[in-house]
């Protein structure tokens, strides 16, 4: 009787297993870096189509590779999608990624398959962000400035104290995207000199989100940040122009990236393969207005984007700033030599 018992307790045993494997196997948790607006039409358009239970966690890119890291003994995510691409490769670099190369990079633009070599394993480029600034043309008006700033120099304007504003780099990858800009074109030290005098004119550093909302507002004058943001906030109205700067177009490119022991495996390189394709990177400006531009050779870029072609982009280097310790290193030193100067 005790082994008949025993035996028919297993037999119920096993179909409630197999049941709950088969559950997990029709979910999947993102990690979202992009707009919300952006988060949740990819995730619902993906589930739908995949019939897979998705849901996504949206947080700025730093505060998602926080979340990574402490969550690595238990991760509560599958797939980190968006966010700039150097945050992502300090995660690659923390053994916090599951190693996956999509079939699909093939498709990524020629000019970044050398990077796709070299870091591909861990992550792959899913679009691409250019630098600039937004300008509310209301704002100028009230203050009586009649030139926009063309140049970095031109922030430095002691008429623009108090109406700059960039996002905070210990949340946000724009402005760690802007320092290594700086670095690039003049030098570490030069860079940080600007910044420390830039950080006379800021009245204050918050998420990025949240500067674009301010500049619309007419908060500030000025925002330092990815310009497919400020196209969108002009085509709802508001009174925002972008600028790409004089010196040379800095950028960065998005991420994508499957998180180290992913509950959901097999649907997280499902969804990477899916959000590489032409169908995948056109929703997100077709449908959502967010004009990120494609990096799939094959999708067609929003006529409100900046045109690659045209873009005079530096010299970028994403080794050096994909590096952990480089980031860490960069974004302490500002923290000590600009913000807490304030």
């Amino acid at each position: 009787m005790k082994f008949k018992s025993k035996l028919t307790a297993l037999c119920l045993a096993i179909p409630f297993a197999l049941s709950t494997k088969i559950m997990a196997e029709g979910k999947l948790t993102v990690y979202c870096s992009v707009q919300n607006t952006t988060c949740e039409k990819i995730v619902q358009t993906f589930g739908k189509q995949h019939n897979i239970e998705t849901k996504f966690i949206r947080n700025s890119t730093g505060a998602t590779l926080a979340k990574l890291i402490a969550e690595q003994n238990n991760p509560q995510a599958d797939i980190w999608y968006g966010g700039t691409i150097e945050h992502h490769f300090q995660a690659g670099d923390l053994n916090l990624l599951e190693k996956y190369r999509s079939p699909n990079q093939t498709d990524i633009m020629p000019q970044f398959k050398s990077l796709m070599d070299k870091r591909g394993d861990l992550t792959s480029i899913v679009y691409m962000l250019v630098l600039g600034f937004g300008i509310n043309t209301e704002k100028f008006k009230t203050l009586g400035i009649k030139e926009y700033p063309k140049c970095w120099s031109d922030l430095l304007d002691p008429r623009l104290k108090g109406y700059v504003q960039m996002p905070d780099p210990q949340i946000s990858g724009t402005t760690y995207t802007a320092i290594a800009t700086l670095i690039q074109l003049w030098g570490e030290e030069k860079a940080f000199d600007y910044l420390k005098k830039v950080n006379a004119n800021v009245s204050e550093y918050v998420k990025s989100a949240l500067v674009t909302t301010n500049l619309s507002r007419g908060e500030s004058a000025v925002a330092i940040g990815f310009v497919h943001s400020y196209a969108t906030e002009k085509e709802k109205g508001a009174p925002v122009e972008s600028i790409l700067p004089c010196e040379g177009d800095g950028y960065s490119l998005g991420g994508m990236s499957i998180i180290k022991n992913a509950r959901n495996l097999d649907n997280a390189k499902l969804f990477a393969d899916w959000a590489l394709t032409k169908e995948a990177q056109e929703l997100v400006w077709r449908e959502t207005k967010v004009y990120q531009i494609p990096t799939n050779i094959h999708a067609e870029a929003s006529p409100q984007s900046v045109d690659p072609k045209k873009l005079n982009l530096i010299d970028y280097d994403f080794e050096r700033f994909g590096s952990s310790e480089e980031g860490k290193r960069l974004t302490d030193k500002w923290v000590k030599e600009v913000k807490l100067h304030k």
